[in-house]
């Protein structure tokens, strides 16, 4: 079989950059990426996979980009056969009640309408790559903000909720046609999201909230992105459509296959 091709947002830097770098060094598939920056990380990784990996610079909250980026990898490669959507932002952080209203829709495009604005272009080439056996996937990195709820994260677990929610429905919708679909919590994993919570944190989030996510800074129990990285990767080349809807951990039992070693 040929190597799959994925489209990849959000590979700059954590667990995007683990997903980026287990799909082509596991996996051996071709990926293409779209992020605002790319990092030294990122192109270190383009130079050691020139053939397996396309970098684009751009906007998830941009539907244009979005394009252009399944375009790229159609273009480069003839054919499209998963999705990751990881990009994500925390901003705005602070209580609903005081969140800026200019900061509402530009948040629900980065982290929720994005989705739609890769899945829009991607399905069709994803429904004809699509086998009896071999379905196309595409995972949404939620998190257990989506279930739960932390002051000043509003904004932020209403859109992971709602790629939940996205999962469940695309799954009914594009059964027929053999796309699977799968949400994925990843855990507190040691990210630049986790330094943004211990800097920006303190003014606008409970003390006993801060407390926890100190504690696992502080004790080195912050999870290191590799670990749901890879696990990740693997889901996005290996789940099948029996799971297709669901919201799952990332240490789930059933993908212990693609835990990092």
């Amino acid at each position: 079989m040929a190597p799959p091709v994925l489209v990849l947002t959000g590979a700059s830097r954590g667990i995007g950059l683990a997903i980026a770098r287990t799909l082509l060094t596991v996996h051996g598939a071709r990926v293409a990426t779209l992020q605002r920056t790319i990092t030294p990380e990122l192109e270190a990784l383009k130079q050691q996979f020139p053939d397996s990996l396309l970098t684009l610079k751009g906007d998830v909250a941009v539907p244009q980009d979005n394009a252009a980026v399944v375009d790229a990898a159609v273009k480069q490669w003839g054919t499209l056969n998963g999705l990751v959507l990881n990009a994500g932002s925390l901003e705005p952080m602070g209580k609903l009640a005081d969140v800026p209203l200019t900061s509402l829709v530009p948040s629900l495009e980065t982290n929720l309408l994005a989705a739609i604005y890769l899945l829009q272009p991607a399905l069709p080439h994803l429904r004809a790559s699509a086998a009896p056996g071999a379905p196309s996937r595409v995972i949404f990195v939620s998190s257990g903000a989506s279930t739960g709820a932390y002051q000043a994260w509003g904004m932020y677990s209403l859109a992971k909720a709602g790629l939940n929610s996205l999962a469940r429905t695309f799954a009914v919708e594009e059964k027929d046609a053999g796309v699977a679909f799968l949400s994925v919590r990843p855990g507190v994993v040691d990210t630049e999201m986790q330094r943004e919570i211990r800097t920006v944190g303190p003014a606008v989030m409970k003390p006993n909230d801060m407390a926890k996510f100190n504690q696992l800074h502080e004790g080195g129990q912050l999870l290191p992105p590799d670990a749901c990285g890879s696990v990740i990767a693997g889901c996005a080349v290996g789940i099948d459509l029996a799971i297709s809807g669901e919201y799952v951990d990332w240490a789930d039992e059933r993908f212990a296959q693609w835990r990092k070693q």
